[in-house]
């Protein structure tokens, strides 16, 4: 069984999508709508390397550059199935 240090560095370097108005749980299938262009280019390179993501809540939906502060604790490491781009 892996340990909590193995989980930790496989997980350290994941792309991270801050959400507003939405908490993911593990399981869940759902359209997340990216617009801001940090978050299209984290998710663009998980993408080309197939890794998954690391999905955050914001605190406060208003905050245009969330960092680390700005941000809920805990997360949800998801695997994008999907991407349509807007026309």
């Amino acid at each position: 069984m892996p340990t909590k240090d193995k989980y930790f560095e496989e997980y350290s370097a994941l792309a991270t999508l801050p959400l507003r108005d939405v908490v993911v749980y593990p399981h869940m299938v759902l359209p997340l709508f990216v617009g801001r262009p940090k978050s299209i280019a984290a998710l663009e390179a998980a993408m080309a390397n197939d890794d998954p993501v690391f999905l955050l809540a914001q605190l406060d939906p208003n905050t245009e550059d969330p960092k680390a502060e700005d941000l809920h604790q805990t997360g949800t490491v998801a695997q994008v199935l999907q991407v349509f781009e807007a026309a």
